[in-house]
């Protein structure tokens, strides 16, 4: 009887590791998700941006809602993050790829985890169902 309560215990700690781990990979899911919207974002407005004629008025968002009026010319370049604060000068078709490359990469990263997660969520249905 020791043993087989031993074992329930072992299932039940290994049962709340899986439930955070899996709660930890739907955050990172929904955070890739969320900068992969971003991402799809930012190109359309870059696509924009290079449609503008000179002198066009836009609203550029400050923070919290709050916008400034500003005139745009025409764009040729587009300064692009690549980490750790260091911008890069590319022209829209580099910054368009850039960009889609980084898509790719938060895609597969969300591919990884979905897997990892379906993995997670299995062994925790293995735990209870051998519990009952």
């Amino acid at each position: 009887m020791q043993g087989l309560a031993q074992s329930r215990e072992r299932l039940a700690e290994e049962y709340s590791v899986l439930a955070q781990v899996a709660e930890e990979l739907q955050r990172e899911i929904q955070l890739a998700q969320t900068l992969i919207a971003e991402v799809d974002s930012a190109i359309l407005a870059l696509k924009n941006i290079s449609s503008l004629e000179d002198g066009k008025e836009i609203l550029v968002p400050v923070s919290a809602g709050v916008y400034v009026r500003a005139s745009i010319k025409r764009q040729e370049k587009f300064l692009v993050a690549i980490g750790s604060n260091i911008l890069v000068e590319k022209s829209l078709d580099e910054a368009v790829e850039f960009l889609n490359k980084r898509k790719e990469e938060l895609s597969q990263l969300v591919e990884r985890r979905m897997n990892d997660l379906n993995k997670v969520v299995a062994r925790i249905r293995e735990i209870e169902s051998s519990i009952r």
